[in-house]
């Protein structure tokens, strides 16, 4: 039996929430992180090494902050050539990851569309040996929720490893996706819907978006959000046991 602490965080690109004029300043998030004391961390709304000079490698920055190991998951290009996307950031080394595209939607004119995708890796831990983490952040449509819960559903429901999907997946628990969801994975966000917690906007927040999924093979111990204003979400801490 092992005890591991997961974390889903979308970090705005380590955009400091309400800073005028923007700052980013990818220490803020960093700091929440190393003081929770998680061990994997689903982080969405990435920047990767692009040729702005803004589009820095943030996963590794991070990594490099905690003293753990990284996996960039580019979804998309902005402008063409700056790579944005998720990432996985795990105490334990992973050992390989890959990239999967979301189906985009039929009109892929919709306002507010961009390219998502889900990042998958295999994390070597100490006690249990292997575990697959899923991270994802889906879009803001209909049809790219339907997109995204069906290649989600299908994708895991391959998977032989013990895992963990997370991510901020852009509806509220009365969502029926959400349901769909709940059916096929243990789900956790009832913990926090029961003690009225919510994610989204993290000042003043009052919508639940942000989600950790688990296969059977977990118990969860406990979950909360961490009260704290660094990006515009406060991430969702779980203590689950293998």
């Amino acid at each position: 039996m092992m005890n591991i602490r997961v974390m889903t965080y979308n970090i705005q690109h380590g955009h400091v929430h309400l800073s005028d004029p923007g700052v980013i300043d990818l220490t803020k998030v960093a700091a929440v992180m190393k003081e929770s004391g998680a061990d994997i961390i689903g982080l969405n709304e990435v920047r990767g090494l692009g040729e702005d000079e803004y589009y820095t490698a943030q996963a590794e920055k991070i990594a490099d902050y905690l003293g753990y190991h990284c996996w960039f998951g580019k979804s998309v290009y902005v402008f063409g050539f700056n790579p944005y996307g998720n990432a996985i950031v795990s105490k334990w080394p992973i050992v390989k990851a890959e990239v999967f595209p979301i189906p985009s939607p039929s009109d892929s004119n919709t306002r507010y569309y961009e390219t998502r995708s889900v990042l998958r890796a295999v994390i070597e831990t100490p006690e249990y040996s292997q575990i697959a983490v899923y991270c994802s952040h889906f879009g803001l449509t209909d049809e790219e929720h339907c997109n995204a819960v069906s290649f989600v559903k299908d994708m895991i429901s391959k998977e032989s490893l013990p895992f963990v999907l997370m991510g901020d997946f852009n509806m509220t628990p009365d969502d029926p996706l959400i349901g769909a969801l709940d059916h096929s994975f243990v789900s956790t966000h009832h913990i926090l819907e029961k003690a009225g917690e919510k994610t989204f906007p993290s000042e003043a927040p009052d919508e639940l978006i942000d989600y950790i999924y688990t296969s059977n093979d977990f118990d969860v111990g406990s979950i909360s959000t961490i009260k704290i204003i660094a990006s515009d979400h406060r991430p969702v801490l779980a203590n689950l046991t293998l």
